[in-house]
């Protein structure tokens, strides 16, 4: 009974872990930052810390040459099935995982709640005004309706959304500023995953490995034949 009770403590405590928020905080200015926070953790996600103390000459050749006779077991694999199911095959597979990464993150998208998202983009640079203005038009026509979907499903409205799209014809180079903050219980994040790998990865990955493998057939047909013919 002790263990028991232990055992069901632990996993209470691992489920109310899960149910509270990480929060995050995102700016973009030519380069992005991106912070997490969990109750009195916070981590810096981008940008990425400062690689590590460069190595010797003599320890990077010797590393590249290992590199270099070690093939990579991807790449093969993706020659495999290319050969096997052909150029077309290939790209409809990975049309397929696409699709299917995009549904399973616009579900978990769903349960990120955005507490204030701001976008601004200033669309310049060209020497041809006609040009800048068509590049302007498509801007406009990808960007708001990304952001109103982007919006929709983090449940974050007006005034907490904003987007803008400016038009310039001084401005040298095109210019995207971007700050966002939200939070997401990573139960959620746990789910999807587990759901992602269970229903979207380990199917695609045994399709992938089976390229060029001879289906096997059952017996059973032929075991019915010979009952019938006795």
């Amino acid at each position: 009974m002790i263990v028991l009770r232990i055992l069901l403590g632990l996993i209470a405590l691992i489920f109310l872990l899960l149910c509270i928020p990480v929060r995050f905080n995102l700016n973009y200015n030519g380069e992005a930052t991106v912070f997490i926070r969990y109750l009195f953790l916070k981590y810096r996600v981008l940008p990425a810390p400062e690689p590590k103390k460069e190595k010797k000459p003599s320890e990077k050749k010797s590393e590249e040459q290992a590199k270099e006779k070690k093939p990579n077991p991807l790449l093969q694999q993706v020659k495999k099935y290319k050969e096997a199911e052909g150029l077309t095959g290939l790209l409809t597979l990975a049309k397929d995982l696409l699709k299917a990464t995009g549904t399973r993150f616009g579900k978990l998208l769903t349960h990120i709640k955005l507490k204030d998202f701001d976008l601004y983009v200033l669309v310049g640079g060209g020497k041809d005004a006609a040009e800048i203005a068509i590049l302007y038009g498509e801007v406009c026509a990808g960007v708001y309706p990304a952001v109103s979907v982007l919006l929709g499903l983090t449940n974050c409205k007006s005034p907490h959304g904003r987007v803008s799209v400016d038009l310039d014809y001084s401005v040298k180079e095109p210019k995207v500023l971007c700050t966002a903050s939200g939070a997401v219980r990573p139960l959620f994040v746990v789910h999807h995953g587990v759901q992602f790998i269970l229903r979207t990865i380990l199917p695609f990955y045994n399709k992938f490995q089976s390229a060029g493998k001879p289906a096997v057939k059952s017996a059973a047909p032929a075991a019915n034949k010979k009952e019938r013919t006795t």
